[in-house]
This record gives C-alpha cells, structure tokens and sequence, in this order.
C-alpha cells in the first residue's frame, strides 16, 4: 500500500517556515533568545520531492514483489511493511466493530486533563551569571512518587515538549549529563520551575463557539493569576517584567531535574545512513548565521569540535521536582492534590474498563500498546483502531501576554460542515524518512543539532490551540492518553480552533518498513525496556529513572504510581 505523503503541516522548528505550516506552539520567548526562534525563510533540508513518480514508481514496484534477503533481514516478529498494511476507503468512517469500545463522557474527560495539566515556565543562568526565563508552556502529571518517609512529600513527574524545555541545561551532574547526552556546551544552567493554573476550573466543559473562546475564558476567570516557582530569581524576574500574573516563592518546590528526553533515544545504527546529508545541511545552515552570535556560535563551535553524530528527536521530555505540602499555601497544594487525583482517577478508570481499543493491558495498564498507524495491519485483530472520530485536549496558550486555559473542539466542530469529518482521520499523518529523506534540523534545545522528527507524527483537526499550548495532554474518547500536542500552523490567530495541529504519539508498536530503504523502528518513550518490542531503543523515561535513582530515590524506595511494582 502506498500512503499518501502529507505536505499541510510541518512539525515545531526552532527555524523559520513560510506562515501557511506549523511551528512550535511554546509562547516566545520574554529575553534575547527570541528572535533566533522564527526567523527564516524555509525549513532546512526540505529540498525532497515528496511526490517524486519516480520514488513512487519505485516504491509501487517493491510492494508487488517480495521483499529481497537484506530487507527480510530487517524484519521481526513485529515488523510490518507498508504493503502489510490495509488501504480504507473512509478514512472518517470508524469499524463497525467501534461498538465494543466504550466512550467516555468529554465532562470526565476535560476535567481529568484540566487536573493534570499546568502552565510552566523556567528560570536559567547563564555562565556570565545573566538570568533568563522562558516563555511558557504546558505540562501536565504523568506519574508521581510518594515518599514512604512523608506521606505529604512527592517527586512529581512532569511531561512536555522538548523545545518547552529549550533552556532547561544542565540539570543533572557532568557525569550523567554525557552518559545521557543531555549536556548544554553554553555552560548555561536551569535553576528554576514554576507552575500555575487558571484562577478557577471551568464549571463545565461544554463547546464554546470558536469566536469566543478567548473570550469567554477571561470572563470566566479560567486565566492565570499566581504561578509558584522555587527560585528568588524567577520571583524578581516576573515581578519586574509582567503585571498581570504573580509569581510567588515557595519553599514547598525543589529545584527542577531532567528525567528523560526525547533526544537520541535510538541507536545510531538506526540513522547512520542519514549524517552526510544531515551534517552537510547542519553546516549549510549554520554558515549563513551570524557566527559571532553567542547562541550560533556556540553551536557551530561545539559540533565542530566534536564531528557529532546528529541524533533524531521526538518533541517530548519529562522532569521532575520534589513538594513538601507541608509547606506549601491552600492555593499551591490544592492543585498539586487535584493533580494527583485526576492521575489516580485516569488509571482506575483504565483498570477498569473491560475492553479498550489499542491497549493489552497484559502489555501496559496506564497507555497504548499499537499505535494507529500499526493498528492497519491487514492480519489485525479486532481490538484496534486507526482512526478517531474526537480527541481532547486542553492546555494554556497565550493571548496578548494573558495565559489562559483553553479547549480544543469549539461548537462549530458539531455543525453541517464539520460534524462527519474525524479529528483523527485515518491516514493523516507524515514520516519524515519514508519513502525519502525529508529530514530537518532543529537547534531549539540545549544549542544542539538534532534531526527532526523520528516516527510518525499525528495530524489533527479542530484542534489548533495557540502558542503556550505546547506541551499539552491529549486524550482519545475512550478515555486514553494518546500523545503530546507538539504543532500548530503559524497563520493561525489566538483563540481560532478550527485549524490543523499536530500531536506527537507516545509510542509506535511495531517497526514498519516502507517497502523500499527505510525502517522506521518501535518506540515507547515512557517504557522502552522491553528490548524484544523495542530492540533499537536506547533509553525511555522508565528505563532513565534507573539510571539517575539506581538505589530508589531518597527512601530508598523504587515505586512510582506508573511502575508499582517498581522501575
């Protein structure tokens, strides 16, 4: 089967693309730092024909014909090639067999994500002792630790986008920060985190009409007012440059950590046969700079130096920091409890919901295990899907320096024009290295070169939240967390929902080969330690915390709400 390449959507670029296609969706930066955002004329290493006849002829010819000895080679027991794959011929139509499948209110829905998620921002220092912070993102509770020594003391992981954490440097010791390849070369270091929610949650979650979305979220006061940071430095900061949130010291909050990225997460014998033209764009791209720019400079310097090998990245990352709610204010402990709750409240509902589509719970109890791109193997059984009709998403953009919190799925979605269409229809989603190299490079995060994107990456409709919005949960509507809300088109105004967005899946099943050179291999970023599943992955956010906590944390205890039983 041949999968039509998608061309309406780019993923999040640290670089400049024409205003029809996505970037990031972080809100910008508040320093200096900013105008290296978005500022170029096109996304670099885009120069591929994505309908080249002659690929597609080629790659229509290895479909009919049988896979030679060294592509066989390839393939394992949960390998599947392009041409293993079903063609459906409504991609807005679910399976009959939907009906198995239980739907979840989207009132349980919005208000477990709404628990779960925050405003984040960061505080950095740079080695000439200068204190930048970071426009905000969001970020959400993906698992927790109790300690066992204070029950009202937690280690708290949170999920984001890797270019939310663009400044997060340095937070773990040099040893730890090579061996995981998490070093910034400016030297710069994040010394502070700060989280914060919308004044009051939303009574109900029903759809708004898309021309009042922002408008409705200032009346309602769904709108920042406090965030709660550790750091003195973050405090001064705010105070002097916003009036219209606060930002409050709390001794109840550690010093933030990075758990997991992201970031050469594969072997590089995954990606060895992309460097040359890789290296060849990297360098084209950074000779056109300002090299005397310390950001640029940088970069150049230090890959030069070390010849690097450039790892691909998905956009996502986990850190961590501990609270005390001992001493934390009614405010800031109200929303950590709430957070925790609506966790809690996600893996009970999972554990007990008899038959979901996409998971074996034999495999995973809390997420997915076959994605939807996987899920359309023709010998599939019929406990998968590969289409969704809605899926939900809630998080924090921006609208003229206001953060408020906002929804995806405005009332027009459920009007004549829009109300057959899916949000997830089958089909809509790209791979930058199938059927050709499409690679870009991103240089958004820790001034390192990376190659973006790994996998497949998620189209999606009515749901085009703003910039701040980065780093979103999204859920499906059988209640599953599905992936991380990474993208949106550039054209688009605060408050339109309307438009195309992207989501980062957490997880692909199966390495799928597309028939022609190209494998794109199995991935879990939350648990890739099943080597048999995922046998080219390096690293994931289960198999890091071993690393950084191989005794347990602090109380020398190994259990987290995700891994009960222990990492």
């Amino acid at each position: 089967m041949k999968k039509k390449i998608l061309n309406k959507l780019l993923v999040i670029t640290s670089l400049v693309i024409p205003s029809s296609f996505l970037v990031g969706c972080q809100t910008k930066m508040n320093n200096i730092i900013d105008d290296k955002s978005i500022n170029d004329d096109k996304p670099i290493n885009d120069n591929k024909e994505k309908n080249d006849p002659d690929i597609n002829n080629q790659i229509n010819n290895n479909e009919k014909n049988d896979i030679d000895n060294e592509k066989k080679d390839n393939l394992v027991s949960n390998s599947l090639s392009l041409a293993d794959l079903r063609s459906i011929s409504n991609k807005n139509e679910y399976p009959s067999y939907v009906n198995k499948f239980k739907k979840i209110d989207q009132e349980v829905l919005y208000s477990e994500i709404y628990d779960r998620s925050f405003s984040i921002k960061f505080g950095t220092k740079t080695k000439n002792g200068e204190f930048l912070s970071n426009g905000s993102g969001t970020g959400w509770l993906l698992d927790y630790h109790q300690y066992t020594n204070n029950p009202n003391k937690y280690k708290l992981f949170f999920a984001t986008n890797l270019h939310v954490l663009g400044h997060f440097s340095n937070s773990l010791d040099d040893k730890l920060n090579e061996d995981l390849n998490y070093n910034d070369p400016s030297e710069d270091k994040v010394v502070g985190v700060a989280i914060g929610k919308s004044k009051l949650k939303p009574q109900s979650f029903q759809p708004i009409r898309n021309s009042e979305t922002n408008a409705i979220s200032q009346k309602n006061d769904w709108k920042i007012a406090n965030y709660y940071t550790n750091s003195d430095e973050l405090e001064k900061y705010d105070k002097s440059n916003s009036s219209l949130i606060s930002t409050i010291k709390s001794e109840a909050i550690s010093r933030p950590k990075i758990v997991f990225a992201a970031f050469d997460f594969m072997k590089e014998e995954v990606f060895g046969k992309y460097q040359e033209e890789l290296k060849e764009s990297a360098l084209s791209y950074l000779k056109t700079k300002d090299l005397n720019d310390e950001y640029y400079k940088t970069t150049y310097e230090y890959y030069l130096k070390n010849d690097k090998y450039i790892p691909m990245m998905v956009d996502f990352g986990v850190f961590e920091f501990d609270i005390d709610l001992n001493k934390a204010n009614d405010e800031l402990k109200n929303w950590i409890n709430k957070a925790i709750l609506g966790l809690d409240s996600y893996l009970k509902r999972i554990n007990e919901t008899s038959i979901l589509p996409n998971q074996d719970k034999n495999i995973s109890k809390y997420m997915l295990t076959r994605d939807y791109v996987s899920a359309l193997a023709k010998n599939d059984e019929e406990n998968n899907l590969y289409n969704l009709e809605n899926i939900y998403i809630g998080g924090y953009p921006a609208d003229n320096n206001q953060v408020l919190f906002v929804k995806n799925n405005p009332t027009d979605r459920y009007e004549d024009a829009n109300k057959k269409k899916f949000a997830f229809p089958q089909g809509s989603y790209e791979n930058k290295i199938e059927f050709v190299n499409n690679l870009g490079i991103f240089l958004g995060t820790w001034k390192r070169v990376m190659a973006q994107w790994y996998g497949y990456h998620y189209n999606v409709n009515f749901s085009s939240l703003y910039y701040g919005a980065s780093g979103s949960l999204v859920y499906n509507e059988f209640g599953q967390m599905i992936g991380i809300y990474d993208a949106v088109r550039s054209s688009v105004s605060s408050g339109d929902l309307l438009s195309y967005a992207g989501i980062a899946p957490l997880m692909q099943s199966h390495d799928i080969f597309d028939g022609n050179k190209n494998t794109t291999y199995a991935y879990n970023l939350i648990d890739g330690s099943d080597k048999k599943r995922y046998r080219k992955q390096k690293n994931s956010y289960r198999e890091n915390l071993s690393k950084l906590y191989p005794n347990g944390f602090e109380d020398n205890n190994k259990k987290t709400k995700l891994f009960d039983k222990g990492y």
